[in-house]
């Protein structure tokens, strides 16, 4: 069992403190913004830039203007001068993630192929390692740059491989093609934005991984004023074709174990071609669009790797962490160090399944005691927390606290 020793004079007196106790509104900023980056909601990420920024003023109330950052030493957020670091390189920060956006709405949307030439012009490393990287990836994405001291990667839950990618790409293209009913894709969101090509798309909410839409049947409602649809059997021919092809491209694979992967699934989604209403088919699970998001999500994930960038955000990896730490803690018996020895301003969250004391002193099945009031505890009570063992950490309940 884990002891604590006594703590020293000068531990009582000055308890040990740490800068992640007390970060700074600029590093606030720069987590929040962070998150916003990495999920693509740049409209929100350029509304919270402008309206967090600490504003400078003179002696009778002006606001002054802000220098360049090229002016300043490098830095985040507010440097010398009253210069906003993080709204000078807040537009070299979205490019990249609208276009990941783009991607992600071609994708839920069934438009495989649209998706496809923007992954091959902005993010070709993506579907080829033997093109160059473009859009701050490193020279050469095939090698592993040696960790940072203290630091750690997080490895995406899919595969990053580029042969992987572009067949789930042309199978999901398949899935499409076959569809009869258009499946059209409501972004959470009515908002809009400008891609570098000038069009605009809706914004969408970042959902989990694999999907499939159909281009083939929003391609044909975009040709129909053009040209007639194709007949029934001209349908079923196409799709034989791209089956055929998907099936060689498989065998093609150096791996024994995936061509026996794509091999099997392949063997599965061509099912397809036995029905003529694969909507009301067993097939119907290949046309949903949780498969949709479940591509898109692969994808997404993949441009963060290839562009040396985590997939997942500084927030949901600081949460992972904490939850995951508490847990072991919990898990292990580790006692509660005294408060002493707390640095000024943590609290111990509670564990929701023990039982509290109300103000009466009586003892009953409260919420926690996430942000409650200090005084309603005893000193008894405190002593108690101090020599009990850590206790779990309810993510929904601390954030559900009273500050």
């Amino acid at each position: 069992m884990q002891k604590w020793p006594p703590p020293k004079p000068s531990e009582r007196t000055k308890p040990a403190r740490h800068p992640l106790f007390s970060p700074t509104p600029d590093e606030i900023r720069s987590l929040v913004l962070d998150y916003l980056c990495h999920n693509s909601y740049t409209e929100t990420a350029r509304a919270f830039v402008r309206d967090s920024a600490v504003k400078h003023l003179d002696a009778d109330g002006d606001e002054l203007m802000t220098v360049s950052a090229a002016d300043t030493d490098g830095g985040v957020g507010e440097g010398a001068g009253g210069v906003d670091r993080l709204a000078e390189t807040l537009d070299g920060r979205l490019g990249p993630a609208e276009i990941r956006r783009e991607i992600r709405i071609h994708i839920l949307s069934g438009r495989v192929d649209d998706a496809t030439a923007l992954l091959n012009r902005h993010f070709p490393s993506v579907l080829s390692e033997e093109r160059e990287p473009l859009l701050g990836s490193s020279e050469n994405d095939n090698e592993t740059s040696p960790p940072l001291p203290g630091s750690f990667d997080y490895m995406p839950s899919t595969s990053v491989d580029p042969t992987h990618l572009a067949l789930n790409l042309r199978i999901h293209a398949f899935i499409e093609a076959a569809r009869t009913v258009p499946l059209p894709y409501h972004s959470p969101s009515s908002s809009s934005f400008s891609s570098s090509s000038g069009s605009s798309k809706p914004t969408p909410t970042p959902f989990s991984p694999h999907s499939p839409t159909s281009p083939s049947s929003q391609s044909r409602s975009r040709s129909n004023s053009a040209s007639p649809s194709p007949s029934p059997d001209e349908h079923q021919h196409e799709l034989l074709r791209r089956a055929q092809g998907l099936y060689a491209e498989a065998q093609s694979l150096v791996r024994p174990e995936d061509r026996a992967t794509y091999l099997g699934e392949l063997g599965q989604v061509s099912g397809l071609l036995a029905y003529t209403d694969p909507e009301n088919s067993p097939m119907a699970p290949y046309l949903t669009q949780e498969r949709r998001e479940a591509v898109a999500g692969q994808v997404e994930s993949a441009i963060l790797y290839r562009t040396n960038k985590s997939s997942i955000s500084k927030m949901e990896l600081y949460t992972r962490y904490t939850t995951g730490l508490w847990a072991t803690l919990n898990e292990w018996e580790i006692k509660v160090p005294p408060a002493s020895r707390w640095p000024s301003g943590v609290k111990l969250p509670a564990d929701v399944n023990a039982p509290i004391a109300t103000t009466t002193g009586r003892k009953g099945a409260g919420a926690g005691t996430y942000g409650r009031d200090p005084d309603v505890r005893s000193k008894k009570e405190k002593h108690a927390a101090e020599t009990a063992r850590v206790p779990k950490f309810d993510l929904t309940e601390f954030l559900n606290a009273k500050p």
